[in-house]
């Protein structure tokens, strides 16, 4: 009978390996950098070539300013969010090609559902909570919807606008926020520790808008939590799109609302405010107001209890590398 052989021992993982690699391969937080050190390098190649193009006495072609053509003001915004939305898409697909798997793992995927959720998300999770909470308010003598400020086709024009402005701030901000880095994030300490994070790192980028006061900061982090449980819930952010652009086109177009102490230009009604600021929200606008914070918190808890959950597989990963069970 041959003896048998010693049992075979793996060697032990060199430090380095371990501060870079687990058993799922780089590390979250490494990929990370990678995502946003690619990011930073497409921002700051961008900059170089406005300021070359300045340098050289390149300048753009004469033509309307937007201040004699109001439209273009809306205009403007739609195309700069979009071409940031497409930036941060590519960057996305690489990664993705990094680590051998589909871009819309990241929350975007193409899929017949995906019109219905954000369709649903424009008008039931945007523009209508808006639209009650403004009613609350006005039966309350703090808002009055005042009178309109645009006639015919006017309305049209504006509204169709404004609604391509906000559908493309929705897509940038919630892919931004809650797209590659939530995932990647996740993967590295679960998810609702990383929607945390990314919710106060979303509150902390719309400290810069000047007209914001402490609680519509903390208005953006319940809206970020928020759209985190519905990504939860639905494995995607079709629906957080949605409702982030119904509710940005309600206040800024609709109600003609400010939104962070600015009021637009084109917006159909002209509203008014009185009271306390607390209540009313003052100059910053509804989310200015501590009604929006509890209409948040009860959008989130309602979210969890009547949302069924989604039976497709969540599209975010959990510290433990496995797809979270949705419950």
């Amino acid at each position: 009978m041959e003896p048998q052989g010693e049992p075979t021992v793996s060697p032990p993982a060199r430090t380095i390996d371990l501060a870079f690699f687990n058993e799922r391969g780089l590390r979250a937080g490494w990929r990370l950098v990678i995502f946003g050190g690619i990011l930073f390098a497409i921002y700051r190649l961008a900059l170089l070539a406005v300021r070359h193009l300045t340098a050289g006495g390149v300048s753009a072609p004469v033509g309307p300013r937007p201040s004699d053509v109001p439209y273009l003001l809306p205009f403007g915004v739609g195309v700069s969010e979009l071409v940031v939305f497409l930036v941060v898409l590519l960057v996305s697909w690489l990664m993705s090609l990094i680590e051998h798997r589909k871009v819309r793992e990241y929350g975007l995927p193409l899929r017949k559902s995906a019109l219905p959720s954000l369709l649903t998300g424009y008008v039931l999770w945007g523009f209508l909570p808006l639209s009650l909470l403004l009613l609350f308010m006005r039966g309350l003598h703090v808002f009055y919807f005042g009178n309109l400020s645009l006639r015919g086709r006017e309305i049209l024009y504006w509204g169709l606008i404004w609604a391509f402005a906000f559908l493309m701030v929705g897509f940038l901000e919630e892919y931004l926020s809650r797209g590659y880095a939530l995932y990647t994030l996740a993967d590295g300490i679960g998810f609702w520790p990383a929607a945390i994070v990314m919710a106060v790192l979303f509150a902390w980028g719309h400290m810069g808008n000047g007209g914001e006061n402490r609680i519509g900061i903390v208005g953006v982090f319940l809206f970020a939590i928020f759209a985190a449980t519905t990504l939860r819930r639905t494995g995607n952010l079709w629906l957080a799109v949605g409702a982030h652009a119904g509710w940005d086109w309600g206040q800024s177009f609709f109600y003609g609302v400010s939104d962070s102490g600015i009021q637009m230009s084109g917006h159909l009604l002209n509203p008014h405010v009185q009271g306390p600021e607390w209540l009313s929200g003052g100059s910053v606008g509804p989310e200015g107001s501590v009604l929006t914070l509890i209409l948040w918190a009860l959008m989130t808890v309602g979210f969890l209890i009547f949302y069924p959950p989604s039976r497709q597989p969540a599209l975010v990963m959990t510290s433990s590398g496995t797809a979270p069970e949705i419950s």
